[in-house]
């Protein structure tokens, strides 16, 4: 597998990455770990403060986000079939919506740098008073991207339409490795970062795992639970849903 790493993240089969923020989200670390058919990404603000973790599965086609409070929200994503053809109907009827998302995207400038021994092209973008400046590398053996397209539509969905178009309007930039951005707002810096570091090696299997000592609470199950809290029913009852649920 491959391994993206942050500056401040723990070392854990693949290749490795590390990027790091600061501005707005005040100081932001990501490390971005990549199997076969697994993406997980450890995410910290604050300085560590605050984090998170999640793991997205093209097989199973789940979505894992393991709180600090030692709960773990499974989200199932086949539950997006269902509305997947509704909403590439609305985006068939109304594809100037997908036009304006392509103009809005950083384009090539055709410049290239050598960043931390990556080779990088640079990418620009201006909306309004928000200017965009990236560097991204291709590397085709981190497939990242890939498996969340397939774990969000499925395999084989490639040419339908829809919301496989905007995965394709995306694939240029979210399909390559950040190596460097500068987000400028009104002329002033309003967020930087660069990758720290990439490399190949053995990931441990309890990166893609649930923890045993965690709850794991089904995703549509917390939202019906919140939807009755929010129409009158008792808080006692949505907790005890909660207790009930399985994994998937």
């Amino acid at each position: 597998g491959e391994l993206f790493k942050s500056r401040d993240s723990g070392e854990s089969d693949g290749s490795n990455m590390g990027l790091s923020s600061i501005g707005a989200i005040a100081n932001l670390g990501l490390k971005m770990y990549v199997r076969e058919n697994k993406v997980a990404y450890d995410v910290s603000i604050f300085g560590g403060l605050v984090t998170m973790h999640s793991i997205i599965d093209r097989e199973a086609r789940t979505m894992i986000t393991l709180m600090p409070n030692h709960t773990a929200i499974v989200t199932d994503l086949r539950a997006l079939d269902s509305s997947r053809e509704r909403i590439g109907d609305s985006l068939r009827a109304h594809s100037a919506l997908l036009d304006s998302l392509e103009a809005i995207l950083p384009q090539p400038t055709g410049n290239h740098e050598t960043i931390h021994g990556l080779d990088a092209e640079e990418y620009r973008g201006t909306k309004g008073q928000v200017e965009t400046e990236l560097w991204l590398s291709s590397n085709d053996k981190i497939k990242a991207f890939d498996i969340v397209r397939d774990a969000f539509l499925g395999r084989g969905t490639e040419g339908t339409g829809g919301i496989d178009e905007i995965f394709g309007i995306m694939r240029p930039i979210a399909g390559k490795i950040p190596v460097k951005f500068e987000t400028k707002l009104n002329g002033k810096v309003f967020a930087k970062g660069e990758m720290t570091d990439i490399k190949e090696e053995k990931l441990d299997d309890a990166i893609f795992e649930i923890p045993k000592d965690y709850q794991i609470v089904n995703g549509d199950s917390l939202r019906t639970s919140r939807h009755r809290i929010a129409n009158g029913d008792s808080l006692h009852t949505s907790k005890q849903e909660r207790h009930n649920v399985t994994g998937p």
